[in-house]
C-alpha cells in the first residue's frame, strides 16, 4: 500500500463534500416544492432553509482551500488534453492507448476547476440572495438563475465524481478514507504518478 491523501487532504476533501451534499439536498426541497419532503430528511423546513448559506460557506472556502492546495497538481497539460481527447480508450479500459496519467487524471483535473469555479460562483450569488435588501432586485433575479445553471452543472459533474470514485473505478474511495492505495491500483490508474513515488 502506499500513501495517496493525507490526513489533512481527506478531512478537508469531506468536510467540503458534506456541505456540498448538505446545500444539494437542501437546495432541491428548498427550490422545488414537489421536493419540499426532502428538507424534513434534513432538520426540517426552517433549520434547512437557515442551514443552506451556511453550508454553502463552508462549502466555498473548503473549494478554495482544496484548489490553492492542489493547484500545481491541476494544471492542464497537453497530455491531459490528449487523455480527455482519447476519452472513449478510457471508458473501455484501453488504457495502453492513453498518456502516462500522473496523480490526477484529465478528469478528475476538470472536475476541480468545475467545483472551484461553482464555488466561486455560489458564493456571489448566494450572497445576494441571502441578504435581498441590500441588492437590486434585478441583480438578485440573475443570481438566483446562475446558482440555479451552476447548480445543474455541479450536481451533474458530483454524480459524476462519485461513480467513478466508487463504482466506475473499483479502490478508488479507499484512498480518500484510508488515505492508502494498492501498488496494483496505482499502478494501472496513475502510472507516472506510482513511478514518481518509488523513485523510479
Amino acid at each position: 500500500m502506499i500513501e495517496r491523501f493525507s490526513a489533512t487532504d481527506r478531512v478537508l476533501h469531506w468536510v467540503t463534500a458534506l456541505a456540498f451534499l448538505y446545500c444539494m439536498l437542501s437546495g432541491i426541497g428548498i427550490a422545488y416544492p414537489k421536493f419540499s419532503w426532502m428538507l424534513t430528511l434534513l432538520g426540517g423546513g426552517e433549520f434547512a432553509r437557515w442551514l443552506h448559506p451556511w453550508a454553502g460557506v463552508v462549502f466555498s472556502v473548503g473549494a478554495i482551500l482544496m484548489i490553492l492546495k492542489w493547484a500545481r497538481d491541476m494544471v492542464m497539460t497537453g497530455e491531459d488534453w490528449l487523455w480527455l481527447f482519447k476519452i472513449k480508450a478510457y471508458v473501455s479500459g484501453r488504457h495502453e492507448e492513453l498518456p502516462e496519467v500522473g496523480k490526477f487524471n484529465a478528469g478528475q483535473k476538470l472536475y476541480a476547476w468545475i467545483v472551484f469555479l461553482s464555488a466561486v460562483v455560489f458564493f456571489l450569488t448566494g450572497i445576494a440572495m441571502w441578504f435581498p435588501e441590500n441588492f437590486s432586485i434585478g441583480l438578485v433575479r440573475w443570481s438566483v438563475v446562475l446558482h440555479e445553471i451552476t447548480f445543474i452543472v455541479a450536481t451533474a459533474f458530483t454524480v459524476i465524481h462519485i461513480y467513478m470514485g466508487t463504482v466506475g473505478v473499483p479502490g478508488s474511495i479507499w484512498g480518500m478514507i484510508g488515505g492508502k492505495v494498492s501498488e496494483t491500483w496505482a499502478k494501472f490508474h496513475h502510472p507516472r504518478w506510482f513511478k514518481e513515488v518509488k523513485g523510479q
